[in-house]
C-alpha cells in the first residue's frame, strides 16, 4: 500500500520548505512531504544565489511565515547602495554613490541561505512535516489530484501517493521538463559568482573621515552593488562571516566567456573593478566556490493546474537579480499556491481560481520585465541609473508590495477592481524605461564627476512610502490609496520628463504624455548632478 499525503514537494530549499510552512501554519492537519535530494544540514554560505532580501520577500518570512527568530541569526540589510563607475576605480570615495545613511523603515534581511534553510528545516521538522533529505524522486505520474511518486532513498525504492505535488527542484525544473514547459525570456544576461570566507566591508576601503562621515550605519550591510556599462558587480555580506560576490553582465558588452570561470573573473574584475579585485587577491586563500550561468533568465508556460500540480522558485521562472526579486517572487507564488489548495481543501471548486492566479502571476512577470530589460547600458550613466533605481523604488513600493503587504494578490475580487489603474501603471512605466534608455544614451555629463552622495535617507517620498507599507488599510481605503499613487507616479514622470527634455529636447517623443503641473520631489538629485559653474 503507497504512503499518502495530500502535498509532495520535490525540492526543499528555500522555496519548498516556506511554501511547506506556509501551508501547515494554514492547515494544521495537512500532510505534507518534502523529497530534498541534498544531506541535511547543508553547509553554510551554501552553493547558491539569493542572498539579498528585499521587503516584501522581508514581510513574507517575518510576518506570513513567522520565521522572525529565525530572522535573528541573520544580518539586517543597509538597503541597496550603489556606486557608479569613475576613471579606473580604484577609489571608492570618488565614485558617485547612491544609499542610504541609516536603515529604511521596512526590514530586509542578508540571507545565509545554508544557515537560513537549516533553519527552516528544523521548523518543519517541528510542525510535523515529513522531511526527507538524500530523497531523490525517480519518476512519477500525474493525475487528477492522484499522483503517483517513485522515490530513491539510501538506495531503497518506496511508492507514494499525493493529491498535490509541487516541484520547488530549482533549476532542474522537474515538471517543467516533463510537461515540456519551458519558455524563453529574451533578456540576455550571464552571471557568475563566488564566495570568499572573509568579511569584505566597502567601509575599510579607504579611511578619508569625510566619505565616512557620510553614512550612520555601516555601508557594508548594505547589498552593495558597483556599476559601470552593461555590468554590476554584487558584494553581499553573510552571517557566517563569508562574503558573496558575484558579476552580472550583458552578453554584448561583456561576453559570457570572459567571466565562466574564478580565473577569467579574477581577471575581468582587475580590468573593470581593481580595487574589488586588489582584496580578493588578498584573501584568495579563503576562496569557497564558484558557480556561472549562461543566459539565466527564463519562462515557464503553466505554473499551477487545478488538477493539483504547481511550480514554485527557480524551477519557474527567473527574470534578474538586480533589485533582489527573486525571494519575492517565491513569497507571491507560494501564496497563489497555498490560496489553490486551501479553497480545495475546503470543498472549492478552484478552476477558475487556478487560471485567474495563472493570468495573475504572468501579468506580474511581464510587468517587472521593462525594469531590466535591454536597460544594461544605462548602469554607465550615474545620473540617469541614479534617476531610474530611484522610479524603479516609487513603482515598487507605491504598487505590488502595497498590495502584498496588505494581503490583496489572492483576492481575486479586489485584484479585478485594480486591474484597470494596475495597468496604467505598466503602460507608463514602459515609457518611462525607454525614456532612460534612450537619455542614457545622449547625456554623458555625469562621466568624468566624481564624490556625490545621493542619500535616499532624505529623499523624503522615497522614505515615506517605505514607511507606508506598513500602515493599515481596509479595501476603500487602499483603492483610494492606489489612486494617490497612480497620480503621484504620473506627477513623478512628469517631473523626470522636463528634467530629462530641458536640456534634450530631441527625448520629447519618448517622454510619455506631460501635463502643465510642476512639482520638486527630485530637485535635490537634479542638482546633485548639475556642474557647478565656473
Amino acid at each position: 500500500m503507497h504512503k499518502a499525503y495530500d502535498v509532495l514537494i520535490m525540492g526543499g530549499g528555500l522555496s519548498g520548505l516556506s511554501l511547506a510552512i506556509q501551508l501547515k501554519r494554514r492547515m494544521e492537519n495537512i500532510r505534507i512531504l518534502i523529497a530534498e535530494k541534498a544531506s541535511y544540514p547543508v553547509p553554510e554560505a551554501a552553493h547558491k544565489v539569493g542572498e539579498s532580501s528585499v521587503e516584501i520577500a522581508s514581510h513574507y518570512f517575518e510576518d506570513i511565515l513567522g520565521l522572525q527568530a529565525e530572522l535573528e541569526n541573520e544580518l539586517p540589510k543597509l538597503g541597496l547602495r550603489f556606486f557608479y563607475s569613475y576613471r579606473d576605480n580604484r577609489d571608492i570615495t570618488q565614485r558617485i554613490e547612491l544609499g542610504p545613511s541609516t536603515f529604511p523603515a521596512s526590514k530586509s534581511y542578508q540571507l545565509d541561505r545554508g544557515r537560513f534553510e537549516n533553519a527552516l528545516i528544523e521548523r518543519c521538522h517541528k510542525l510535523g512535516i515529513d522531511f526527507q533529505d538524500n530523497c531523490k524522486v525517480k519518476e512519477f505520474s500525474l493525475g487528477k489530484n492522484d499522483h503517483h511518486i517513485t522515490l530513491l532513498q539510501n538506495g531503497q525504492e518506496s511508492a507514494v501517493q499525493s493529491k498535490w505535488l509541487i516541484d520547488a527542484s530549482g533549476r532542474m525544473g522537474l515538471l517543467k521538463r516533463k510537461l515540456k514547459l519551458a519558455k524563453t525570456a529574451y533578456h540576455d544576461v550571464n552571471a557568475s559568482w563566488f564566495r570568499i570566507n572573509q568579511q569584505i566591508r566597502v567601509d575599510d576601503w579607504d579611511t578619508e573621515q569625510s566619505w565616512q562621515d557620510r553614512v550612520k550605519e555601516p555601508r557594508w550591510l548594505s547589498t552593495n552593488h558597483l556599476l559601470g556599462e552593461g555590468y554590476w558587480v554584487w558584494i553581499i555580506p553573510l552571517s557566517s562571516g563569508a562574503t558573496s560576490i558575484g558579476i552580472v553582465a550583458e552578453a554584448k558588452i561583456h561576453p559570457y566567456a570572459e567571466i565562466n570561470t574564478f580565473e577569467r573573473a579574477k581577471v575581468w574584475l582587475k580590468k573593470y573593478e581593481p580595487q574589488l579585485a586588489g582584496i580578493i587577491d588578498q584573501h584568495s586563500d579563503q576562496f569557497q566556490d564558484f558557480l556561472t550561468l549562461k543566459h539565466y533568465s527564463y519562462n515557464c508556460k503553466q505554473m499551477f493546474s487545478a488538477d493539483g500540480w504547481a511550480i514554485t522558485g527557480d524551477a519557474g521562472v527567473f527574470l534578474d537579480p538586480f533589485y533582489s526579486p527573486g525571494s519575492d517572487f517565491i513569497a507571491m507564488n507560494n501564496g497563489f499556491i497555498t490560496e489553490l489548495i486551501v479553497k480545495q481543501y475546503a470543498g472549492e471548486e478552484i478552476a477558475l481560481a487556478a487560471v485567474q492566479y495563472e493570468k495573475l502571476f504572468r501579468t506580474l512577470f511581464l510587468a517587472f520585465g521593462p525594469v531590466y530589460e535591454d536597460q544594461y547600458p544605462i548602469m554607465g550613466n550615474a545620473k540617469v541609473m541614479t534617476i531610474k533605481v530611484i522610479w524603479d523604488f516609487t513603482l515598487y513600493w507605491s504598487g505590488i508590495a502595497v498590495l502584498f503587504f496588505r494581503d490583496k494578490l489572492c483576492d481575486l475580487m479586489f485584484m479585478q477592481s485594480a486591474a484597470v489603474a494596475l495597468q496604467q501603471v505598466y503602460q507608463l512605466n514602459r515609457q518611462m524605461q525607454s525614456l532612460f534608455r534612450h537619455w542614457a544614451e545622449l547625456d554623458l555629463s555625469t562621466d568624468d564627476m566624481s564624490d556625490v552622495f545621493v542619500n535616499y535617507s532624505h529623499i523624503g517620498f522615497v522614505q515615506q512610502l517605505n514607511k507606508d507599507l506598513h500602515k493599515q488599510l481596509g479595501d476603500d481605503a487602499l483603492q483610494q490609496q492606489l489612486l494617490l499613487n497612480i497620480a503621484f507616479i504620473r506627477e513623478l514622470a512628469n517631473e523626470i520628463g522636463t528634467e530629462a527634455t530641458r536640456t534634450f529636447p530631441e527625448l520629447k517623443q519618448h517622454v510619455p504624455e506631460m501635463y502643465a503641473g510642476h512639482s520638486d520631489h527630485l530637485h535635490d538629485v537634479f542638482a546633485s548632478f548639475r556642474p557647478l559653474p565656473r
